[in-house]
């Protein structure tokens, strides 16, 4: 190695163990910091029915972090849990809507369940909606336990609760349990252990969050010319704005200002060494729960007083019992302490501070203390006892004097201290007001400083023993100058540092500058900070109980299509879905009405019309919506009502393709008969009713019910109009039934409105004829009837002699099939008297039993026919009776209607 290189080694700086894992500690807390600074406040939805404790948990979770109470909660609550990290906090309505806008904004959903009713319809709902917006992370609440007396029932309860909670949400989520209510708060453990849980907890990432920017507005404003003010922070992702901005619930709007303005809740990242927040430091902004006074904005300042809180001492004292002047001789006979009398003063003030000072000349701010001119101190020119009084201090410097409870006397313009000794060790009247400069001591000779030096030193001091005071002094410079080189060694090497660390800071605070230009500049404001919107032209209503949020109108997103996405039937809801029945879909940021078709995927890929869904399986339904992305999850409800008869959800979806055209076919039989059959060709009636569409169909296949195949020729002037000539493989016979198998596309229908709060509905057929009373139209034809089918008897095989000789063995007659003749003859044989060998009497007796059983069968016969006329008279008559009730039924409510149309008729003209 070289000289140089040794050198080099040399110079080069040691880095120790411990001091790499401070710089590693170091480089990931400013990461770390990095990080919380892009984070916007956790967002945690707290949902549950009505009555479950919502607005008690937010309450109690509030006053664990900030230890501030709050009345009144509208809207949502940001607080700061520690010092980079910040929670927000927002009530979820029992509203559909509402639900299903938070389901999609959600980091951590609370969901509240009641234990002294159990899961309610709003919880299955809730998780639903969870589970089609991408399944942010869940956390169970059981409260009201204190319901429960008996420790067992309760724990059997908890485990059922517990089992059930995992088998809905799918995941091993935890489910917390709330004791009891004290002083309307939930008790401090219970909430201390769920603020744990949600400060470490572990926020998975959804996909349309991170790909989608939004902003939870936590307050507005409504300004003139139809403007309104939104606040609040950029969440999902970096925000580049545009010129448009959707208002979930209300509508696409265009947008007046965009900027950045002061965070109400900022992350602390200066280096401290406490890890927790002080008092001070403990915040809570909930701008429409009225709690916070001071709201700052970039134009102007909002100072919010509220009506002053407290209580006197015998305020309570009863008026009428005692006089104004007897409570005030009580409290001037009461020796109060100080504190209490200014704070009493302080609750009684009615006058300002500025007003108070322009009434007073001198404002005396404590009792003893005057505020006078500073006087200059005189300059003494006696220079040897300006050197008397430097050794002195030399000499206390080099012998390490320790003064403990030393006083000194008090520094006048006329009075100077001259004894040391006194000063140290006698006079207690003053303290800490000893000036060495100005000091004079009493004993100028020599031998006094054995004296003094005595005082300091610990054990055994020889008298022998004398002190060079001019070495003394030398060694005192020399030690004077080489601590003063050493100070200004250290000043420059602090000085580079401290100018090295400027160069840095200087560094990234030009780099932070230049990078908010450029996003100012194109547009981006990064997610986490706290934002201004100006909306124009918006004359919407706004609730404070729903939430409000902004989204960014993405390109392509606002175009309209047709949408083909995989659906199934909600296995809690009570109707299975028809085509072309309007439905409502929340899909992305919009919820929107529109009417379907319903669809199944056959092999050869053609996708064929169904009427109704499937009962538990899945189909795909085709509608004309706003564009989403691939996979993205939806949600279908055939109304907006809150009533809670019946599970809202009536179908989940995911996003499968989106065009602007699909082939839906709906198959066609079309069924004809022939009305004459010539060998292999027949003429085929009733199937078309024209020449024009045999014409078109000409050359198509068509079958029998026996499965004969054949194919359309053309058109036939036999018969009646329609009807056309075909040709099979076989003949058919003139009982046969021929069908045509087709395929017609289906039309679907351009039908859109957006969901907002002043929206019609388009109304299903069903709820049109509950409201006109309108029946549904029987048709005889589509009823099932009875078939009565006359069984045909078929020809046996006969296959010619020539044609059996020169078949293979295998295939010829084994039974030899008898002739005609020779059947003919079996048949005389078998019909020939047989010689018996009964006697006469046996003869009669046999004949007169054959008699008899003729007889009773012939009254058999007869009682059946009876029987059977009898039977078809009575069904004769009931049917009669039946049809006759039907036409009275249906001409009484023609008659109904009829008469109700004529008094419309008549309250109209009155009117009029």
């Amino acid at each position: 190695m070289s000289d140089s290189e040794e050198e080099q080694v040399k110079q080069a700086p040691i880095i120790k163990p411990h001091q790499k894992q401070q710089k590693d500690f170091y480089a990931e807390q400013l990461q770390a910091n990095e990080e919380a600074e892009s984070q916007a406040p956790l967002l945690v939805v707290v949902q549950g029915p009505k009555g479950s404790g919502k607005t008690t948990l937010i309450k109690s979770l509030v006053k664990h972090y900030t230890g501030q109470k709050i009345k009144k909660l509208v809207g949502p609550v940001t607080v700061r849990s520690n010092k980079q990290h910040r929670v927000t906090f927002i009530e979820c309505p029992s509203d559909i809507n509402a639900m299903s806008d938070l389901s999609k904004v959600a980091d951590l959903a609370l969901i509240l369940i009641d234990a002294s009713i159990g899961f309610e319809m709003e919880t299955f709902e809730y998780l639903s909606l969870l589970n089609n917006h991408g399944f942010p992370n869940v956390m169970g609440v059981l409260t009201h336990i204190d319901f429960f007396k008996d420790n067992k029932q309760l724990r059997k309860t908890r485990k059922k609760y517990k089992k059930r909670f995992e088998y809905e949400t799918g995941g091993n989520y935890k489910l917390f349990y709330l004791q009891a209510l004290k002083n309307e708060y939930y008790l401090k453990q219970d909430i201390h252990n769920l603020a744990r849980f949600i400060s470490i907890i572990k926020i998975a990432p959804v996909r349309w969050k991170t790909e989608h920017p939004f902003i939870l507005a936590d307050r507005y404003e409504q300004g003139k010319d139809n403007t309104t003010t939104f606040y609040g922070y950029v969440r999902g992702c970096t925000y580049r704005l545009n010129d448009r901005i959707h208002f979930v619930g209300q509508g696409d709007y265009y947008i007046e200002s965009f900027e950045e303005v002061l965070d109400p809740v900022e992350i602390i990242t200066t280096q401290k060494k406490h890890r927790s927040l002080k008092d001070t430091e403990k915040l809570v902004y909930a701008p429409m729960s009225s709690v916070g006074a001071l709201t700052i904005d970039a134009t102007a300042g909002y100072i919010t007083i509220p009506q002053p809180i407290f209580t006197e001492k015998n305020k309570f004292v009863n008026n009428e019992e005692q006089d104004d002047e007897d409570i005030e001789e009580q409290e001037q006979e009461q020796e109060l302490p100080e504190g209490v009398r200014m704070v009493r003063e302080l609750q009684q003030l009615t006058e300002g501070i500025d007003k108070q000072l322009e009434e007073e000349e001198d404002a005396q701010l404590l009792e003893g203390f005057e505020l006078e001119e500073d006087q200059p101190i005189k300059k003494k020119n006696n220079l040897q006892q300006i050197q008397q009084q430097r050794e002195l201090v030399r000499l206390k410097n080099r012998v390490n004097i320790k003064i403990e409870n030393g006083t000194v006397m008090p520094i006048s313009d006329t009075l100077l201290a001259t004894d040391l000794h006194e000063l140290i060790y006698q006079n207690k009247n003053g303290i800490n007001e000893f000036d060495s400069v100005r000091y004079i001591p009493k004993v100028q000779d020599r031998d006094s400083y054995r004296e003094i030096k005595e005082l300091f030193v610990t054990g055994f001091y020889g008298q022998n023993d004398v002190v060079d005071l001019e070495n003394l002094e030398k060694q005192i410079e020399v030690e004077e100058q080489e601590q003063e080189q050493e100070e200004e060694q250290e000043k420059k090497d602090n000085n580079q540092k401290d100018d090295n660390q400027k160069q840095k800071e200087n560094q990234q605070e030009r780099q932070q500058l230049v990078n908010e230009l450029t996003n100012s500049n194109l547009g981006l404001y990064k997610k986490g900070i706290y934002v201004k919107i100006v909306i124009k032209d918006f004359s919407s209503s706004i609730k404070d109980d729903y939430p409000m949020i902004l989204a960014r109108s993405e390109v392509g997103e606002d175009n309209l299509g047709f949408i083909k996405i995989r659906i199934k039937k909600h296995r809690w809801h009570s109707n299975i879905l028809k085509s072309n029945d309007p439905i409502i879909i929340s899909l992305g940021w919009r919820r929107f009405q529109t009417i379907p078709i319903y669809c199944v995927q056959d092999p050869n890929d053609r996708l064929r019309f169904i009427k109704y869904t499937p009962e538990y399986d899945y189909c795909y339904a085709i509608f004309y919506g706003n564009f989403a992305p691939q996979g993205t999850g939806l949600v279908c409800t055939q109304s907006l009502s809150n009533k809670l008869s019946k599970f809202r959800i009536a179908a989940t979806g995911v996003v499968l393709e989106m065009n602007h055209q699909f082939d839906v076919m709906k198959k066609l039989k079309l069924v004809g008969e022939p009305f004459k059959v010539i060998k292999n060709t027949a003429f085929i009636k009733g199937m078309f009713n024209s020449s024009l569409e045999v014409a078109k169909f000409q050359g198509g296949l068509i079958k029998t019910v026996s499965g004969l195949r054949g194919h359309i020729k053309k058109p036939s002037k036999l018969g009646p109009d329609g009807s056309f000539r075909a040709t099979f493989e076989d003949k058919i016979q003139m009982s046969d039934l021929v069908f045509c198998r087709t395929w017609v596309r289906m039309h679907i229908e351009r039908f859109y409105r957006l969901i907002t709060s002043n929206v019609k509905l388009m109304k299903t057929m069903w709820e049109l004829r509950q409201e006109k009373q309108i029946p549904l139209e029987f048709k005889p034809e589509s009823t099932y009837q009875d078939q009565e089918r006359v069984p045909v008897k078929f020809a046996p095989l006969r296959i010619p002699n020539n044609l059996q000789q020169n078949l293979p063995f295998e295939s010829k007659e084994k039974v030899k099939s008898l002739s005609f003749r020779e059947r003919l003859r079996q048949q005389v044989e078998k019909n020939l008297p047989v010689k018996s060998n009964m006697t006469d009497k046996e003869k009669e007796v046999y004949s007169l039993i054959q008699r008899l059983n003729t007889i009773k069968n012939e009254k058999e016969k007869k009682r059946e026919e009876k029987d059977i006329h009898k039977q078809k008279i009575k069904e004769a008559q009931f049917k009669g009776q039946k049809q006759h009730l039907e036409e009275g039924k249906r001409k009484y409510k023609q008659q109904k209607q009829k008469d109700k149309f004529i008094k419309q008729v008549k309250k109209q003209q009155q009117q009029q």
